[in-house]
């Protein structure tokens, strides 16, 4: 792969969206990872996360904390570190999304006791799903979408319901990659343009779709605020050293956890190389494993010279169909054609970034401002 086009320090090229060069050829994307990570305190962070811990612990509620579980390898873990490292409670909760792996089934139904926690698994109704997920594929060219607007309502119902205080999740946005809006997006906006265009009613949308935390107004904050009802959503990687060699024989020997591969990300979802596959045909050459070799370049954990290797072994083999595509179409009742010719098709089809800000009067927004200065001082 030609890389003179290419950052001097990491595999983000100049098609990359919003990307810039130093004058030492390094991009800004490198830059605001080294602001955020190059001097982290660990030490500090873990400190900072069992205070929050013990802040949850003394509201007294049923529930710590609440993870929202797939089976895979991070949320497994964080699962793990909450009731046994933390001594929490928390509440695992699983959406259905149809197309689980045998895998992450297996480790579900195996750690839950093993941990003893309460887990709740939310199935909405198969066949309108199924039909969610079609008209995603067909006008936006992904659904991973409409699995997370799944795993957003699962968060919401339950946190509310039990009125918990903490939602953590495995992601990390020092290893993982941070595509930004002009890559992808699963902003409800665009999910709920989309399912109108294909004749869904408003009453089947909402079924699926509610507001997510960085969707509510400044009034909204402020009575949950008032109310006591608020809650912290927190990326467990941000907070503590996260190796995945660590935590997979942790796993293995602590939960008897399952994998099919140790190399292997995603390992709850069936249909998760087809992501990468749809998202090729939208914008060439692999752009997730640019933001992930990347990613890993910038902490360590991968060479330069290694990602552009495995960035070129990648592209060589881009337009092979994945093993599950067969799989994948036979299930959602479409076909090769179907997913063909895809080229510019995607969310930006339906929204803008201007799209997804909150709208609400400028009385409101300085109504939020004490609220905004109260979570800075708790944080």
């Amino acid at each position: 792969m030609k890389n003179e086009n290419m950052c001097n320090r990491c595999i983000l090229n100049d098609q990359f969206p919003s990307i810039e060069f130093d004058r030492n050829g390094i991009c800004n994307y490198c830059h605001k990872w080294d602001k955020e990570w190059a001097e982290f305190d660990y030490n500090k962070a873990e400190q900072q996360l069992q205070m929050i811990f013990k802040d949850a612990k003394l509201k007294k509620r049923k529930y710590d904390c609440m993870v929202p579980y797939s089976g895979g390898r991070d949320s497994s873990y964080v699962l793990y570190l909450c009731k046994e490292k933390y001594g929490m409670n928390p509440l695992a909760v699983t959406f259905n999304n149809l197309f689980m792996s045998d895998y992450a089934l297996k480790n579900i139904l195996s750690t839950v006791p093993k941990l003893g926690v309460d887990h709740v698994m939310v199935s909405l109704q198969p066949d309108l799903l199924k039909s969610f997920y079609r008209a995603m594929i067909l006008k936006g060219g992904e659904f991973c979408s409409i699995c997370t607007c799944g795993i957003n309502y699962v968060i919401t119902v339950y946190q509310q319901l039990f009125n918990i205080p903490l939602v953590l999740s495995g992601v990390s946005s020092r290893v993982d990659e941070q595509s930004p809006f002009e890559v992808t997006s699963t902003h409800p906006s665009y999910v709920r343009k989309v399912l109108l265009e294909s004749g869904f009613s408003i009453e089947d949308i909402d079924s699926l779709l509610v507001k997510r935390q960085y969707e509510l107004t400044a009034i909204e904050k402020i009575k949950m605020k008032l109310t006591d009802s608020d809650f912290l959503r927190i990326n467990m990687p941000d907070y503590l050293s996260w190796n995945n060699q660590e935590i997979q024989e942790t796993l293995e020997n602590e939960l008897h956890w399952q994998t099919p591969d140790k190399n292997m990300d995603h390992i709850d979802c069936r249909f998760a190389p087809i992501k990468t596959f749809l998202k090729n045909k939208q914008i060439p050459h692999f752009i997730f494993k640019q933001e992930k070799y990347s990613q890993l370049i910038r902490d360590g954990q991968m060479t330069r010279e290694e990602a552009i290797n495995s960035l070129d072994a990648a592209i060589k083999h881009e337009h092979e169909p994945p093993a599950e595509l067969t799989d994948f179409l036979n299930f959602f009742d479409i076909t090769l054609e179907d997913i063909e010719n895809k080229e510019g098709h995607c969310h930006l089809d339906f929204i803008t970034k201007e799209d997804t800000f909150v709208r609400e009067s400028m009385a409101y927004k300085f109504l939020a401002i004490p609220w905004k200065i109260l979570r800075v001082f708790r944080a």
